[in-house]
């Protein structure tokens, strides 16, 4: 068993955000002292971190952790490249916004107001949401 601080430096997550996983439910310690209230990690701790690191990379929120972290399959798999499309699809409009933007600073032109789309606000309101929650 390692104490946190331990546990921190072999998995190369802070102290600080352990705890916040331990009290969020993400990463629960396999022991807690009862009487210090000290927190202990096991190797299959090791694992289960590894594991929330990749989902974190791959940007699953919290949320999705807990929720998938003991049965990922291909569908939830599917559904997190599907998110990841759109958000891409949307980084693109607003790529191509920019460089209209910019064409028309270059050529002196005064900014001409495009409407986002539907679709455009649609999706930038899903990830502006899911940031907010993401954040909070």
């Amino acid at each position: 068993m390692y104490k946190i601080g331990e546990f921190s430096k072999i998995v190369d997550i802070p102290v600080r955000t352990l705890r916040y996983y331990a009290e969020y439910g993400v990463l629960v310690p396999s022991e807690i002292d009862r009487f210090t209230g000290y927190k202990y990690y096991s190797e299959s701790d090791i694992v289960k971190c590894e594991l929330i690191k990749l989902l974190k990379s791959l940007d699953f929120t919290l949320d999705e952790i807990i929720e998938y972290k003991d049965r990922i399959d291909e569908e939830i798999l599917e559904k997190k490249k599907k998110e990841i499309e759109e958000r891409i699809y949307l980084l693109k409009l607003k790529y191509n916004r920019l460089t209209c933007w910019q064409e028309e600073i270059k050529n002196k032109k005064s900014y001409t107001r495009v409407n986002e789309t539907n679709e455009e606000k649609v999706l930038r309101r899903k990830y502006e949401k899911r940031n907010v929650r993401k954040s909070a």
